[in-house]
């Protein structure tokens, strides 16, 4: 964490940069398991370099992506990251990372 303060990490604002306090990874982890429990697998598709995609739909809305043909209530939550536009999460089914999860 930025300066030893838990919790707290830099983020630009309107003005510049201000501080945000950061969710713990267990809220992040809560949310992301509930979403889970919702989302349904989309149609699957190869893109041209080959890879293997498979959108993770909530209410019709892509939240997140599979690279592997699994189901999304038998994935566990790993690290995840925040970016200008969210939360990304990574899951993972037997220790490896199967795709990613996008929270709002």
């Amino acid at each position: 964490m930025p300066f030893g303060v838990p919790g707290w990490k830099w983020k630009v604002g309107r003005f510049g940069y201000v501080m945000g306090n950061e969710p713990s990874y267990e809220e992040i982890r809560a949310r992301a398991k509930a979403l889970l429990e919702k989302a349904t697998k989309g149609p699957a598709w190869h893109c041209r370099c080959g890879t293997f995609h498979v959108p993770l739909l909530v209410d019709g809305e892509i939240v997140g992506e599979l690279w592997e043909d699994v189901e999304p209530r038998e994935l566990e939550v790993g690290a995840y990251w925040h970016g200008k536009w969210g939360t990304k999460v990574q899951l993972v089914k037997d220790g490896r990372v199967v795709g990613l999860l996008w929270l709002a």
